[in-house]
């Protein structure tokens, strides 16, 4: 009896200190072609702001199918509380109309509350979740459709 509860316990915290898969291998009809991790993460993020920005660990997913492309970027912390400190700093960042975003509002999607704005030819999408920041960007055809998607598989 004893070891049957052990063995039932030990199920359950396996499965509670599983991590999510905030990147799979196929989503909303488009395929992950490609993903970074680790450093190569860190030095493409670095690379596209120019300067050191990225923290230690991120991941990236580049999507893609007949609908159109996607890119995931994803950076993790350490609570979720510093997850939401970067997403303000860096909705802030880009919020004023001197940078390539436009039209930067913050609204709530299916109840999360979240950052979207314009630019290069896509919809881009700031919020964090738990203890990971993202930034997705997506092309504008179905970009209401792939944040809603995305927030739910989130759930």
């Amino acid at each position: 009896m004893k070891f049957t509860l052990c063995l039932a316990l030990l199920s359950v915290l396996a499965g509670c200190a599983r991590q999510r898969d905030l990147l799979p291998n196929e989503f909303l009809g488009l395929s992950l072609q490609k993903k970074l991790e680790g450093a190569e993460a860190v030095e493409f993020v670095d690379r596209m702001h120019l300067q050191k920005v990225a923290s230690v660990k991120n991941e990236i997913g580049f999507y893609a199918g007949e609908k159109g492309k996607a890119t995931i970027y994803v950076t993790h912390y350490g609570d979720p509380e510093t997850a939401a400190a970067e997403e303000k700093k860096m909705t802030a960042k880009i919020s004023p109309e001197n940078s390539v975003f436009i039209m930067g509002e913050h609204k709530e999607i299916d109840g999360k509350p979240i950052y979207r704005c314009f630019g290069m030819g896509q919809t881009h999408y700031v919020f964090s979740d738990r203890e990971q920041l993202f930034w997705i960007s997506v092309e504008t055809l179905m970009a209401d459709s792939f944040i809603r998607a995305y927030l739910d598989y989130l759930k």
